[in-house]
């Protein structure tokens, strides 16, 4: 294993500490939307706020949560990938414009899911899904690199 530069380092730790952010408004907000609607998908929750209880969200909040989702269900890889690329020794300016590019994905994919832009919504999702495969097939042939 080799040791990260400080600066590919600090770029992977910055834009995954804004996306965890991100992903905590996110999660905030499906709650106020709720709250705002006084509308709740668990019965105990409609009968402690003194809203309704419905079986589905309100189309409002089904956004916001499905934004949250979709940023959580991206993390997991950018961290796993971008964690072996740091570790792999592979070119830090290649690793800081893949980690940059990523989180400016993932952000305009959010803006784009809250302001209904689907076409945006899709190239950001392509983007980042591709960027995650990209840096963990660099990572990996960094470390075989390594190995030979």
């Amino acid at each position: 294993m080799i040791d990260p530069s400080p600066e590919l380092f600090a770029v992977f730790a910055i834009v995954l500490a804004l996306l965890i952010l991100k992903a905590q408004v996110l999660a905030v907000s499906t709650a106020l939307a709720r709250k705002s609607l006084m509308s709740f998908v668990i019965p105990e929750d409609a009968e402690w706020l003194g809203g309704d209880h419905t079986p589905t969200d309100l189309p409002k909040v089904r956004r916001i949560f499905r934004a949250h989702q979709n940023d959580l269900e991206a993390l997991l890889p950018f961290f796993i990938g971008g964690t072996l690329y740091l570790a792999s020794g592979a070119p830090d300016l290649i690793g800081i414009l893949y980690f940059v590019a990523f989180g400016l994905a993932r952000s305009a994919h959010s803006f784009a899911y809250l302001t209904k832009r689907p076409a945006l919504r899709r190239n950001a999702f392509a983007t980042a899904w591709l960027l995650n495969i990209v840096i963990a097939v660099h990572a990996c042939g960094a470390i075989l690199l390594m190995a030979i």
